[in-house]
């Protein structure tokens, strides 16, 4: 049974290989301490501006209900403007419209009157 017994051997270890290895695992240590470091700020730069587009996005729906009022307000003043100025216009017509039967009258008055005297005459 000695046979079995036996333990492989193992290479032998180069202190220079073991060096190396430390020395990359040391570089590979400090290339993810220094990804972190630039992941960490991009994401407190990411958090930074969402809170921006949330607050930009507030103050735009604020300015945009603002205008849509500031519209309707705008929009019911032009209606009663039109209305005054249909109102106004119809108004003027018939203002015209009477003082043309009055123009007409006055002068068939005037006519009469003429005529009246001319007779007399």
């Amino acid at each position: 049974m000695g046979l079995f017994k036996r333990t492989p051997k193992t290479p032998p270890v180069d202190p220079a290989e073991v060096a190396e290895l430390r020395e990359q695992l040391a570089q590979l240590r400090a290339e993810l301490a220094s990804i972190n470091a630039v992941d960490s700020e991009q994401s407190r730069r990411l958090e930074e501006v969402d809170g921006k587009i949330i607050s930009l996005n507030v103050r735009v729906t604020q300015i945009g209900t603002e205008v849509t009022h500031q519209l309707g307000e705008l929009s019911s003043d032009i209606d009663a403007l039109g209305e005054r100025a249909d109102t106004a216009n119809a108004d003027q017509v018939r203002l015209a419209n009477e003082q043309a039967r009055y123009q007409i009258a006055f002068r068939q008055d005037l006519a009469e009157v003429a005529e009246l005297i001319n007779k007399k005459r």
